[in-house]
């Protein structure tokens, strides 16, 4: 199913897409869940605390939190030093990380060797010690090897007498556990971890409001999708945020097609399914 098109924003009296796969910052709708995390990450980086792990199935918001962290600090420059690491290829070595890290730190290295990439990356931690230093990664589960983790946990041993030099943030599904647990050493080191669980009913109703109204939708208006709509959504998506966005995106752009201005719930039915891959193969 195509994006939600200017023509369509305002046939719904909005002026942007509001279930747009990758929509900025403004669109991230924030649950009490979202607020305690964030507000743990940030005490945690601002502490220079090491290790923080964030948790969550596929879709449930790990990405945007992530992007929502990494604009909160990287405009400020002179206080953080931020590199970012997504999607790291599972076949990594030890050496593949390690020259990883280095280039999104962009840490110039004289001899490509795994030593001379960690004497470098210390004595730039070291160099930089007046700024909080954070890497971040993203699909951390890719990094699950023990070589990757003791390779990570190494880096934890550059600290001063008062601090870390380096807080890891890892982003990472749920089958990356049993992995941090199956390494003691690591495990250890972790100062706080987060579950990011799926949305409930009530908060995921009022994510589609917000989003909603953040593409200008009157918060006046009568709801864009009917009640027996908005149960259906959750009921199929099971709180999940990218399987709501996707819904609503594709019952946009179905209820456009037949000018209808307020979303049913059959329009909803339709879309999932014959739009999804869970209605296709159910």
């Amino acid at each position: 199913m195509p994006p939600v098109g200017e023509e369509s924003f305002r046939f719904f009296g909005l002026e942007r897409d509001p279930f747009a796969p990758t929509a900025g910052p403004a669109f991230f709708y924030f649950t009490l869940e979202f607020e305690r995390c964030l507000f743990g990450l940030k005490k945690s980086i601002d502490s220079r605390y090491g290790i923080v792990l964030i948790f969550g199935h596929y879709g449930t918001g790990k990405t945007s939190l992530m992007r929502h962290l990494f604009y909160h600090i990287a405009r400020r420059t002179h206080l953080y030093n931020t590199a970012v690491l997504g999607s790291p290829n599972p076949a990594w070595s030890s050496y593949a990380l390690m020259e990883e890290i280095c280039q999104q730190f962009r840490v110039p290295v004289a001899r490509p060797t795994l030593n001379a990439y960690q004497h470098a990356l210390n004595q730039f931690l070291s160099n930089n010690r007046s700024r909080i230093n954070t890497l971040i990664i993203d699909d951390a589960q890719n990094l699950d090897r023990r070589e990757h983790l003791e390779m990570l946990r190494l880096l934890q041993n550059i600290e001063t007498p008062e601090h870390k030099l380096l807080n890891l943030v890892l982003f990472a599904q749920m089958e990356l556990i049993p992995a941090v647990k199956a390494q003691p050493n690591f495990e250890q080191r972790v100062n706080s971890a987060y579950v990011l669980n799926p949305l409930t009913h009530e908060d995921t109703v009022n994510m589609i409001r917000f989003r909603l109204q953040k593409a200008g939708r009157d918060p006046s208006q009568e709801s864009l999708f009917d009640e027996e709509s908005l149960a259906t959504i959750y009921e199929s998506s099971q709180g999940i945020p990218r399987e709501v966005v996707t819904i609503c995106r594709n019952a946009m752009v179905l209820a456009k097609r037949i000018g209808q201005a307020r979303i049913q719930n059959s329009i909803v039915l339709y879309a999932i399914n014959n739009l999804t891959v869970k209605g296709l193969v159910g």
